[in-house]
């Protein structure tokens, strides 16, 4: 939208008098909708690092209650072995697992916890039951009540994240096919090999010069406690950079992608190296590598994914 704006009033300069497109389109309309898209850009921004946020507070939530059922499982089988409460007890919880799972093995924790802190005390074990630390089922609750309510504000981050993304695309499509009508325009009322018409901005890379992908490996570091991105390089001779780009759900989705970082052509080693996302044991973030042209044109490596032990 830039390099249109600031094509169009040259070409009014060279022709003579105002281009004007269907429906009295001119370049201050086009301005408005720079605006316009620019302000939703932030939105959308916004709703992206809320996101991730969201997402970072639901982590640091889930790591600790983990163990707590781990603790919490390994005492009902010492103390209370074969017993009902035995065949009770939840599976522990896949750090990845969604919601729903988290929920009931959080709510089979607290019920069973409520039924043994009801029974006669046994030899060695204090009662109610605590675990390490003076650990009650009261805190347990409050700890699977916080939880609950991250999960849920996940959920209302994501909705919220797509929404922005959805009105950036349904603002960004008319002024597409703004542009297009400008190019036609242009390329009707120049002749070639003028400068106007020479210095019309493309709306798409060229194409044929799509580059080849890298191959990318990850891993977490636990010596710097950093995810490691390492790749292979582009022999691409209009390399510009390299990016890292990263999707914070449950899957590596394009249109929810986010740069991190960037290696300009030519740098060593051939590596990224981040945190973000990776706030507590079980955080999980996908991630791309890009191969960045001069012409325009990028191609994304295949996603790999990093979980933070």
């Amino acid at each position: 939208m830039d390099e249109f704006l600031a094509h169009w009033p040259v070409a009014n300069t060279a022709h003579g008098t105002p281009i004007v497109l269907s429906g009295g389109y001119a370049v201050a309309n086009l301005t408005s909708d720079r605006a316009a898209m620019l302000a939703q850009l932030a939105v959308v921004e916004d709703k992206a690092n809320d996101n991730q946020a969201a997402s970072a507070a639901r982590d640091i939530a889930r790591a600790p209650l983990k163990e707590r059922i781990r603790q919490f499982n390994t005492a009902i089988r010492a103390f209370w072995p074969d017993s009902i409460y035995t065949n009770q007890l939840p599976k522990m919880p896949d750090s990845r697992a969604s919601m729903g799972v988290w929920v009931k093995a959080m709510q089979d924790v607290a019920d069973i916890w409520s039924q043994i802190n009801a029974l006669e005390p046994i030899v060695g074990m204090p009662m109610p039951l605590t675990l390490v630390g003076g650990y009650t089922r009261a805190t347990f609750v409050t700890d699977q009540t916080a939880l609950t309510a991250a999960y849920a504000a996940v959920n209302s981050a994501e909705l919220n994240a797509e929404q922005a993304r959805n009105l950036r695309d349904q603002l960004w499509y008319p002024v597409f096919q703004r542009l297009k009508q400008y190019r036609l325009a242009i390329q009707s009322r120049f002749l070639p090999d003028t400068a106007t018409f020479d210095s019309l901005p493309a709306l798409t890379p060229a194409p044929g010069s799509t580059p080849d992908a890298v191959n990318v490996s990850g891993s977490w570091d636990l010596t710097i406690s950093k995810a490691v991105l390492t790749f292979t390089a582009s022999l691409d001779p209009n390399l510009d950079q390299y990016e890292l780009r990263a999707c914070f759900g449950s899957s590596y989705k394009v249109d929810e992608e986010q740069v991190l970082l960037s290696l300009p052509a030519g740098s060593t080693p051939l590596r990224f190296e981040t945190d973000d996302g990776l706030v507590a044991s079980g955080s999980k973030v996908f991630y791309k590598v890009y191969v960045m042209l001069t012409t325009g044109n990028e191609k994304g490596s295949r996603s790999v994914s990093v979980t933070r032990p």
